[in-house]
């Protein structure tokens, strides 16, 4: 199925197809364990969850609809898509189209982690 992958490190946005398991995932992200962010109603992006502890990294920053806000990333991103199900299905964005859209961070950028914490008041 059509994924579009993000790669700083080359400073690429190409499509590539992905087979389905998410095992795949790992090996087109390079990649240990992964993380996702929402971009859209139906669109998503994995990334390497430990990419800001690698060295050397590269970041890239995206858009995402759904928070309304500029993403930073660290590493290797793939964008797959998903149904009503939350079922994984080919992207609807186009590379060429959404190439235009990423921007890559200059060799050398740093980016702290920001860890956030919620209270649930449960009553």
């Amino acid at each position: 199925m059509k994924a579009i992958l993000i790669d700083p490190f080359d400073q690429s946005v190409s499509e590539v197809d992905y087979n389905g398991d998410y095992k795949e995932i790992y090996n087109l992200t390079d990649c240990d364990t992964f993380d996702v962010v929402s971009l859209d109603d139906t669109n998503d992006i994995y990334v390497d969850d430990e990419g800001l502890l690698k060295n050397p990294t590269r970041y890239f920053r995206i858009y995402s609809y759904t928070t309304n806000q500029l993403v930073t990333l660290a590493g290797k991103g793939l964008i797959l898509g998903h149904n009503d199900d939350g079922e994984t299905i080919a992207t609807t964005l186009n590379a060429n189209d959404y190439a235009g859209t990423v921007q890559f961070l200059p060799e050398g950028y740093t980016h702290d982690p920001v860890i956030e914490f919620a209270a649930i008041n449960w009553s």
